[in-house]
């Protein structure tokens, strides 16, 4: 979870956290393009960043079908834990899909990351699950990803306040920071905004957000029942179909 001195420019004049008039408050640390650059990697090249996993023959609702490695991690107060899984994906998918499963996929992975943080044990080293900045951010960093979009663009497309400005709002309406307050959405927690007053798009999320549709799940991509795929099967080689609902099993074997 972010807190107000993270507020403060560094050294670089890099703001990791600070308020925007479309977005909310946004944590631009979050906001990076590097994980979900490696998940649209592997569905790009229909390829898994684990070498073996890519010598498995799977299906998908009786279509050829690949494995992804995906999820988020986190540490706190020296406990690191991650929510890096399975995912199984249609192959041959246009580039719109792909962008559609990919969402998808890293929405999913952010509720489960959020979810992690919220409970035992790590609720009791931080309260950060489903602070009011993460899914925002981690929204934006999507779409850096897969837009190519540099950071300081996303900043004025998001309307990014003064240093000054940012102060005021969290002394103002969150005199205990975040703690306590929740969005288990990628949608912005508004507050009353000074300097906002001039732009007639303040309290709007940009439509820019909303341009990617996240892919049902059981179309062309599946959350298996089980975390990772059984490793017997994998160092098996034996052929592998999945259900709609993500249960995984040898393809010889009937529903």
């Amino acid at each position: 979870m972010t807190d107000r001195r993270d507020i403060e420019p560094r050294a670089s004049g890099y703001r990791k956290l600070s308020y925007t008039s479309r977005c909310g408050w946004v944590d631009w640390g979050h906001a990076i393009p590097d994980g979900p650059a490696k998940l649209k990697k592997q569905l790009d090249f229909e390829r898994s960043d684990w070498p073996l996993l890519n010598k498995t023959s799977i299906t998908l609702n009786g279509a050829p079908a690949f494995i992804v490695v995906y999820g988020q991690a986190m540490k706190a107060a020296g406990v690191a834990a991650s929510v890096e899984r399975h995912w199984v994906v249609n192959k041959g998918l246009s580039a719109t899909q792909k962008k559609s499963v990919a969402l998808a996929i890293f929405l999913s992975a952010s509720h489960d990351f959020e979810r992690m943080q919220a409970g035992f044990p790590f609720s009791l080293v931080t309260n950060s699950g489903y602070s009011p900045e993460d899914l925002v951010s981690n929204l934006i960093g999507f779409y850096g990803a897969y837009l190519g979009l540099p950071q300081k663009d996303f900043r004025k497309l998001c309307g990014e306040v003064s240093v000054k400005e940012s102060f005021r709002i969290w002394d103002t309406y969150l005199p205990n920071g975040f703690d306590g307050l929740k969005n288990k959405t990628p949608q912005p927690i508004y507050f009353p905004c000074q300097e906002c007053a001039n732009d007639s798009q303040t309290g709007t999320f940009p439509a820019f957000f909303s341009s990617i549709a996240p892919s049902a799940h059981g179309y062309n991509w599946v959350k298996p029942a089980r975390r990772f795929i059984d490793g017997r099967l994998i160092n098996m080689g034996i052929p592998l179909t999945t259900s709609n609902t993500g249960v995984i099993k040898p393809a010889t074997q009937r529903w």
